[in-house]
This record gives C-alpha cells, structure tokens and sequence, in this order.
C-alpha cells in the first residue's frame, strides 16, 4: 500500500491531463518535499510518468490499477 502523499498524488492525476510537480503539490495540499518525494516512488515504481522536457506527470494505467486496489482494502 503506497503512503498518503502517494495516494493523494494519484488521486490529482486521476482525473487525467498532465501536471506539474508544484501543480501536483498544491492540489494534494502536500510538501514540496513529500510531494517529490512520492513522484519519485511512484515513477520507480511505473505508476506515473513524465512527459520528456516539459516535466508534467501523467498517471499510468498501472497506476490507476494500484489505486483501485488501495481503494478496494480499505
């Protein structure tokens, strides 16, 4: 199960579009810190992606299915 700051980073790219790091940090009312900090988990783990040189998020499929599990075991 992914942290709260990760939970609520796929929750903003849930709706779908692309997002900056700060835009995903104020909309998840998380740290810049926690915020990054969870983007870099959750990449390693290929649940979110990064556009090449415009530094905006997308959530995956794969991210999308974890979400639904973490969902489904609360």
């Amino acid at each position: 199960m992914g942290s709260a700051a990760e939970t609520a980073v796929l929750d903003v790219l849930a709706p779908g579009g692309l997002l900056t790091a700060g835009q995903i940090m104020q909309q998840g009312q998380l740290t810049n810190w926690s915020a990054r900090r969870a983007i870099g988990r959750l990449s390693d783990r290929g649940l979110i992606v990064t556009t090449p040189h415009r530094a905006r998020w997308s959530i995956t499929p794969r991210g999308r299915a974890a979400m639904t599990g973490w969902r489904a075991r609360r």
